[in-house]
């Protein structure tokens, strides 16, 4: 009867869409420090390597594909001239931003550029 009553509940709950969890996610970029974002954006201008695994993420991600796109074909190949404008978007800084937050891999090599 006990298993019965525990999987019947365990149907009954609803699993997270991915736009909540994308929504949980902007949140969390939301909360994190001004300067975390600033020290990120700042990173994002001043490394190459930092702005081509962004700029690959961002063109792989559905949500952000077409107007990376769109930015690429007007910078005519530049990777610092894409970022620049990316970076003057409010929903792909965000984007980028949290990719980088949520890899410690990406985000300890954001620091180092600033010198953290």
């Amino acid at each position: 009867m006990f298993i019965v009553a525990f999987s019947a509940s365990l149907s009954a709950q609803t699993m997270p869409s991915l736009s909540d969890a994308k929504k949980a996610g902007l949140e969390e970029v939301s909360k994190s420090s001004p300067d975390q974002k600033a020290q990120i954006t700042e990173a994002l201008k001043k490394d190459e390597g930092l702005q081509k695994e962004t700029i690959n993420y961002l063109k792989e991600n559905p949500e952000t594909a077409a107007s990376v796109a769109t930015m690429a074909k007007k910078s005519g190949g530049s990777n610092k001239g894409l970022m620049k404008s990316i970076l003057g978007d409010k929903d792909l800084t965000t984007a980028a931003i949290e990719y980088i937050s949520s890899n410690p891999e990406l985000l300890s090599k954001a620091m180092k550029v600033i010198g953290m």
